[in-house]
């Protein structure tokens, strides 16, 4: 099946507040594309290697104290992705209600 062609509007920033294991508090801000949560991680990308590889940091959600997003620019990404998919799978005629 072939990959949803979406455009790639502004998506915002996002930043995550958290614990370091030295018991001190640290922040990232990152686009909001490049922070995930997976497997009780946070997962947030922290730069690149000398050869161009992401570099991501996992961060347990237990030392996160908050991340903070731009929602409404985030919105706009899904409503997009939902009408794309929409359109494409006709989910419109599908009585799922």
């Amino acid at each position: 099946m072939d990959e949803l062609d979406v455009p790639d509007p502004e998506l915002g920033t996002a930043t995550i507040v958290f614990e370091t294991p030295n018991g001190e508090v640290d922040h990232l801000t990152v686009e909001n594309e490049y922070v995930v949560y997976f497997q009780d991680h946070w997962q947030v990308k922290a730069g690149e290697d000398g050869a161009g590889n992401d570099v991501v940091r996992r961060i347990p959600k237990e030392k996160v104290y908050y991340v903070e997003r731009s929602v409404e620019e985030f919105q706009d990404r899904i409503d997009a992705l939902l009408d794309r998919a929409k359109d494409r799978f006709d989910l419109d005629s599908l009585n799922l209600g």
